[in-house]
């Protein structure tokens, strides 16, 4: 697909989905904006947000906003969308233009003006604008480090554009980006989110000081050990913030907060120095690198990022930005630093088929060096569940011809929802497809049916009846999702089937049918918190329904819609919602209740009237079971034989030397010692029984979970 292909099929889906959804198609521009950024991860729980207004005779908007936990920074985005194949140049002026609307409502909201430019008391902006204050607040105390600003255009970028570099605003530095089609379009076509590239000259530095581990003949990876300049890394963070991060990590700091006071105090304390002795020091990855002549120093890096040791980078940067230690503390630190360099020549790969592979192993062994990197802190399972073979069954479930939809009417086929474990994979699909093949997959695999993970964990919490959860955003809403599925794939594996893989696609299409019908209704203010209603009011009615009832998933399947007395019954408890949580905040931030689950406890109360249709549309909940159990039996059939087949695969050479290495380093007991060895005698003959593959696959488990043992993969 060529960018001008790309850049036709862009604007016209987006009309389509306009027309569908029922959007001007400005509005659906700045919807996808924000999930393509979202996507890319550059921006976390983005809220969307229509701010245009005037303040001190100046023009300040903005259309979508976020906090980055993370990087402690505020978030603005703004779009520039023309209605046309040719848009036209985004020039220095439109960007400046752009860029001090939003930075202008951050002055704004910081001295408190924004209330009186509102247009009355109750607009949502006022509160926004008193978080943005309270967050911003003074340097001292600040929860705010620096402020990333985003513009997303369908113009290109006009040649005369040579610099995004801003000054500081309000004392923190301000980082702009413009992101436009050709920059989606690279990364689409790219294994991963955007590299960054690092020379070590521009950072004051001829190089760091490294020494090569010559530890493995695998031409996979190289190792390095390294030095960096504890100044130099606090700069990096500066300027390249959150994407500096590997996602995982991001998320996982996101979670835990502050910055960790051990390395604060070694930072701004009278033996700075003792920094590389004291830290464990950070983990990176990279593409590639550039020594120098004699080896011995890494003059720069392609593809840098960390994937541990977040604590350590944003505790000197905060330490940088706010001033906070002491004259020459910084230029004394030196942090280790262990390199792992991937030689994985994607750029390379013209076959499809391969290039996808390689993607895969590519960003499996980024994850997994994450996980071994971050072992010896106190993160769960569920902190790197984005690598669970979960997401895999998910995707091989979308896949199959039996979750293929009901056909609509006049169609001969149905289509097919697709799983999207790792961003973009949808798009990347089609890229080297011609354009009749490309087309024909579409209409197979529709781009308005694709289920995300990190959307998944929404619907399925919401499922769950845990609102409050789904209001965190989808980075917080993870923990529980992801503790709820490794607790589900313990205790019964085969519930991730068929079944499983619809009902989650059902939700979405509740999910969000629901969020239009509220956007639309007459009672919904503009910029309201939409947001929290949509859960709110899909868990009210789920919770409601009497007991050995739910909803009639079968026909939401059936129809790919939700059926009319289920809308009608959304029409009714939607407004009940807005009222619920308005009058509970008392006209103050409702997301800041919403996400504790003491008001959700408060809102089942509530009492809630179903109509007659409703409850008569509803089906028994015995007749799902059956359906659920039934596909249960048929993945338990699928899991054993899949089981059975990589047994016999690996040999019985590979458990022969399986069960020498359990005897060698007393693994487990003697009766699971003696299970592997009669076992590598049964694969021998290929005669395993169920109950060997059972009893091996348990083995195996405990081997991977219950000791330091690395379970060899052959």
């Amino acid at each position: 697909m060529t960018i001008e292909e790309y850049r036709e099929e862009f604007l016209a889906q987006l009309r389509n989905n306009a027309q569908v959804e029922g959007n001007l198609n400005q509005h659906q521009f700045i919807k996808e904006a924000v999930e393509l950024l979202e996507k890319n991860e550059e921006l976390m729980n983005p809220v969307i947000f229509h701010c245009n207004m005037k303040s001190r005779n100046r023009n300040l908007g903005f259309h979508a906003y976020a906090y980055g936990e993370a990087d402690s920074t505020i978030q603005l985005l703004i779009t520039d969308f023309v209605d046309s194949q040719d848009a036209g140049a985004l020039t220095n002026e439109d960007i400046r233009t752009l860029y001090n609307k939003m930075q202008y409502f951050i002055q704004d909201a910081a001295e408190g003006l924004i209330s009186k430019a509102a247009s009355d008391e109750s607009d949502y902006i006022i509160d926004i604008a008193n978080e943005f204050r309270q967050k911003i607040g003074k340097m001292e105390t600040t929860e705010v480090t620096a402020f990333r600003f985003f513009i997303v255009t369908n113009k290109t970028l006009s040649n005369r554009v040579k610099s995004l570099e801003q000054e500081n605003l309000l004392g923190r530095p301000s980082i702009l980006q413009v992101w436009t089609l050709e920059r989606f379009y690279d990364n689409f076509r790219s294994s991963q989110s955007e590299r960054i590239m690092i020379d070590c000259k521009e950072w004051g530095v001829d190089g760091i000081q490294c020494l090569k581990a010559n530890i493995s003949q695998s031409n996979q990876f190289d190792s390095y050990m390294g030095i960096v300049p504890g100044l130099m890394l606090a700069k990096l963070f500066k300027r390249y913030q959150g994407p500096l991060l590997e996602g995982n990590i991001r998320c996982f700091l996101s979670a835990k907060g502050k910055v960790n006071k051990a390395i604060k105090s070694t930072i701004i304390g009278d033996s700075p120095e003792r920094f590389f002795t004291y830290n464990n020091g950070i983990a990176v990855v990279a593409n590639s690198v550039t020594l120098s002549p004699d080896g011995h120093y890494i003059t720069a890096f392609d593809g840098f990022q960390i994937v541990n040791g977040g604590q350590t980078t944003v505790s000197l940067c905060n330490a940088y930005i706010k001033g906070e230690a002491p004259e020459g503390n910084l230029e004394k630190i030196f942090v280790p630093m262990k390199l792992t360099v991937l030689n994985f020549a994607l750029d390379d790969i013209d076959d499809p088929e391969l290039l996808q592979k390689s993607k895969d192993d590519y960003n499996e062994l980024v994850q997994q060096i994450a996980r071994s990197s971050n072992w010896q802190n106190p993160t769960k399972e569920a902190d790197f569940f984005s690598n669970d073979p979960f997401h895999r069954d998910m995707e091989r479930l979308s896949l199959l011809i039996e979750n293929q939809t009901p056909p609509k009417p006049g169609q001969v086929n149905g289509t097919f929802w697709f799983y999207e474990r790792s961003a973009h994979r949808h798009e990347q699909a089609t890229f080297n497809m011609s354009t009749t093949k490309r087309k024909q997959w579409l209409e197979q695999h529709p781009k308005n049916q694709v289920v995300t993970k990190e959307k998944l964990g929404i619907y399925f919490n919401t499922l769950e009846l845990r609102p409050d959860s789904v209001c965190k955003g989808p980075v917080n809403n993870w923990d529980l999702f992801s503790a709820n599925i490794v607790d589900l794939k313990k205790k019964n594996p085969a519930a991730i089937n068929s079944y499983f893989f619809r009902k989650m696609v059902c939700v979405k299409i509740l999910f969000d049918q629901t969020d239009k019908m509220i956007g639309k209704a007459d009672w919904y203010p503009v910029g309201g918190y939409k947001a929290m209603y949509v859960p709110y009011t899909i868990a009210k009615i789920i919770a409601s329904l009497p007991e050995g009832k739910e909803l009639d998933w079968k026909r939401i399947w059936r129809m790919q819609e939700i059926y009319p007395s289920l809308a009608r019954q959304i029409e009714i408890v939607a407004p009940q919602t807005m009222r619920f949580l308005h009058d509970i905040s008392k006209g103050g931030n409702e997301r800041t209740l919403a996400i504790k689950e003491e008001t959700w406890k408060e809102y089942r109360k509530q009492p809630l009237t179903l109509t007659d249709e409703f409850l008569n549309d509803a089906t028994e909940t015995s007749f799902e079971k059956e359906e659920a159990k039934s596909q249960e039996r048929k993945a338990r059939f699928d899991i054993a034989t899949d089981m059975w087949a990589k047994y016999i695969s690996l040999g019985s050479k590979y458990f022969e030397r399986l069960y020498d290495d359990m005897n060698r380093l007393k693994l487990l007991n003697y009766a699971d010692r003696e299970t592997v060895r009669i076992c590598a005698l049964s694969v021998a003959k290929g005669n395993l029984s169920d109950r060997q593959v059972k009893r091996l696959s348990q083995i195996m488990d405990n081997l991977q979970n219950k000791t330091d043992y690395i379970v060899p993969e052959k």
